[in-house]
């Protein structure tokens, strides 16, 4: 019998791991490289269930308590036997997972796929531990530092989205604002020389003023772009932004997934 050596996944490279889970402890590294992104802080890992204790930040200074299982596939959840541990009453909000395949996972679960998760967010190459390198503070100032006017537009377009919803937060990335419904981000701005590109959560339903990302519906089958020129289109950006945060909420609570490589159901 040949001994088999190590077994991986497909390549990565992203953050420092090099390839994908292909078991649980992979998949606990993969989360803890994305926590900062998902506005979470991690309170504590055990063993016994659920696996992590965590904090999530809902906005206005507010933290929500997020109890957490580690399994490679969510359909290991059912066979590990935690279904259950819930019926004697221990709490599980949320499974984080590579790999999504329970399809009659309980509506009050959300479930984190990182497989489509993780390509969301900007990826940090591995650089060599003695090279120079110079950190550049990220504000509003950097993104819209050849764009005054573009400035101008977005802060108006801010008040739009706040008077909206007052849960509703803002984050500042390197060359994009994401904005939250307040669990996660619903849409987010990039700006751009002539204006703002708004790419929005649509559930795969069509939206007025609303164009598809993907013209061949390959990838971002449930997210649609949104084009800010001027002032004029501030009012059919409030209307089309109520739509996308109604339609990512009722995803959650269907627990559907939202991400950028979801498939319509």
């Amino acid at each position: 019998m040949i001994k088999r050596k190590n077994i991986v996944g497909k390549l990565l490279n992203f953050r420092g791991l090099v390839y994908a889970p292909v078991e649980e402890n992979g998949v606990i590294f993969l989360f803890s490289k994305l926590t900062g992104d998902l506005n979470l802080y991690i309170e504590t890992i055990r063993k016994g269930f659920p696996d992590c204790i965590a904090k999530r930040y809902i906005g206005k200074g507010q933290w929500e308590e997020v109890n957490i299982e580690f399994e490679f596939r969510s359909s290991d959840f059912k066979r590990h036997g935690h279904m259950n541990k819930m019926k004697e009453g221990t709490k599980c909000d949320m499974i984080v997972c590579w790999d999504h395949d329970w399809q009659e996972c309980p509506k009050a679960i959300e479930v984190i796929e990182l497989k489509n998760e993780y390509l969301k967010y900007e990826n940090y190459p591995v650089e060599e531990p003695d090279k120079e390198t110079r950190l550049k503070k990220t504000n509003h100032n950097l993104i819209f530092k050849h764009y005054s006017n573009s400035k101008i537009i977005y802060e108006k377009l801010h008040k739009v989205v706040i008077d909206i919803d007052k849960q509703l937060w803002s984050k500042v990335a390197k060359r994009k604002i994401f904005y939250y419904s307040p669990e996660r981000v619903f849409f987010n701005v990039e700006v751009q020389k002539q204006g703002l590109k708004l790419i929005l959560f649509t559930g795969g339903k069509r939206i007025k003023f609303v164009d598809p990302v993907s013209e061949d519906g390959s990838y971002a089958q449930k997210w649609g772009v949104f084009y800010i020129l001027s002032d004029k289109d501030l009012s059919d950006a409030k209307a089309v932004l109520k739509i996308s945060l109604n339609r990512i909420r009722t995803a959650l609570k269907k627990n559907e997934n939202t991400g950028w490589y979801a498939e319509v159901e």
